[in-house]
């Protein structure tokens, strides 16, 4: 597939998770797709679909948007802002009911039409504060 092919395989991809559209995701990621990342490591679309399920019952309104997408060669890397309501249990707090809006960046590696890799990197800690579950640190003086 071209770069251009795989830049369009990730925003379907990408369109499919905000849809919640289980029948694209599944058509799009590898049947041995490893997503790597957020202090774990997923291994195949039922682990990722599982997790998933959890994120949204956690943040059922949870949407993101692309902010800047570069491919080059198998490699899709995305700037993305995501936001949701915390109106489900996360990391062992209750919900909150506080919105939240927090960005990542995501790379994913391609192998013909499907996507075989990704490894995703978000501000958590910019998420816990939102959430109040931590204070915001301190002004640090070098």
């Amino acid at each position: 597939m071209t770069t251009n092919g795989n830049a369009t395989l990730v925003r379907r991809y990408l369109n499919a998770f905000n849809e919640r559209d289980r029948e694209t995701m599944a058509e799009l990621l590898a049947e041995d797709v490893v997503e790597h990342g957020l202090g774990r490591e997923l291994r195949g679309l039922e682990e990722i679909e599982g997790f998933l399920d959890a994120h949204f019952e956690t943040f059922p309104d949870y949407s993101g948007t692309t902010d800047v997408m570069i491919a080059e060669g198998d490699v899709v890397a995305v700037r993305y802002t995501v936001s949701g309501t915390h109106t489900g249990e996360y990391e062992g707090v209750e919900p909150s009911g506080q919105q939240a809006e927090w960005s990542g960046i995501a790379m994913y590696r391609t192998e013909g039409d499907e996507i075989a890799e990704i490894w995703i990197e978000e501000d958590r800690l910019g998420l816990l504060e939102q959430l109040e579950m931590l204070d915001r640190p301190g002004h640090l003086r070098l």
